[in-house]
């Protein structure tokens, strides 16, 4: 079977692996779309050899700096969003049976490639639905974001600020308004973006640039910033702006490395900031009411699916997706088509 491989900075090929076996516990699934997230971007988008030079050794985790050279990375890299048919099933769960529509959740984000093979707890079958499968995809995402809201405060009657407005930060906005929010107020510095807001729920926006912050008449801040950009374009500092006196922040957005030191401790302190932290939803539990949520259409995520391409032309949708071309909010690959 074919699976993707990183080769250099900004490049992705293709390499042929023999298929994997199913064990116990197990289960196989082939790959019908797959979706990039803004956690598959650095692995693309990053210079690792350049980044091990400056010892900056980002993404430790996933990646082996004792070589001397760090690329190819490992196969498969970076996908972790997807959604398959069951092929074969060794799992425990009966639930997960042979020609099911399931969400596969590869978790070393290795997921570029035909065929996966998983332990079961990774894999969740599809409630039956006419909604697509590329918006059940999306119940991945959304399982994430409310995952991240659950330790917060009621939301409803609160202004929230929303910091990114790329696909998680658009599920943000529907969310927070279906949570009945007062006033959702979508920040970045893309125009389009702001506009995909506004169909996504928020009431308000406001656009920044790297250089300028025009609090849109919030002079006493936000009950809530939450950060949603993450990576090395982390946006911690605007949140702690925008946010009122003893207000809250939420990080969302993740982060390449262990520690970061330009974080706003100042800021923080002296407006008495309580500050949230989410990365990760490893509970199929938070999945499968997600997907519950857009099978009965109580929520509509299929305005932020914007390209579609075919698998092997991987390198296309994720030049897209990384520099934000054309609008690019979440970009599928559909592994039933070649070229």
């Amino acid at each position: 079977m074919r699976i993707g491989l990183i080769t250099a900075p900004r490049r992705i090929s293709w390499t042929e692996v023999a298929e994997p076996t199913c064990g116990p516990g197990e289960v196989k699934v082939r790959l019908r779309w797959g979706c990039l997230c803004g956690s598959d971007s650095p692995f693309f988008k990053y210079d690792f050899n350049q980044l091990k030079r400056e010892d900056r050794t980002v993404l430790r985790q996933r990646l082996d700096y004792d070589r001397d050279d760090l690329y190819p990375l490992p196969v498969g890299m970076s996908l972790h969003e997807c959604v398959g048919q069951v092929v074969e099933s060794r799992a425990n769960d009966s639930r997960l049976r042979p020609g099911d529509w399931a969400l596969a959740r590869p978790p070393l984000m290795d997921g570029l490639a035909e065929i996966l093979v998983l332990p079961e707890s990774q894999v969740m079958t599809l409630p039956a639905t006419d909604v697509s499968l590329e918006e059940m995809l999306l119940c991945q995402p959304l399982g994430t974001v409310r995952y991240a809201l659950r330790n917060l405060p009621e939301v409803a009657g609160r202004t929230i600020a929303v910091v990114g407005q790329g696909p998680m930060g658009q599920l943000i906005n529907a969310e927070l308004a279906r949570r009945g929010a007062k006033r959702v107020v979508a920040v970045d510095r893309q125009t389009e973006r702001l506009a995909m807001a506004k169909r996504m729920g928020a009431t308000d926006t406001l656009a920044v640039s790297s250089s300028t912050l025009d609090h849109g008449g919030f002079v006493d801040g936000v009950d809530l910033a939450i950060e949603v950009v993450g990576h090395d374009e982390l946006a911690v500092d605007l949140c702690a702006d925008l946010a009122r006196f003893e207000g809250r922040i939420l990080i969302f957005g993740a982060v390449d490395s262990p520690r970061v030191d330009a974080y706003p401790l100042g800021v923080i302190l002296r407006k008495n900031l309580t500050v949230h932290h989410s990365i990760g939803a490893n509970d199929n539990a938070w999945f499968q009411a997600a997907a519950r949520s857009i099978a009965n259409r109580e929520i509509n995520v299929s305005p932020i699916i914007t390209h579609r391409f075919p698998w092997l032309q991987a390198q296309t949708a994720f030049e897209t997706f990384v520099d934000r071309k054309d609008g690019a909010l979440k970009v599928l690959l559909d592994f039933h088509i070649d070229l």
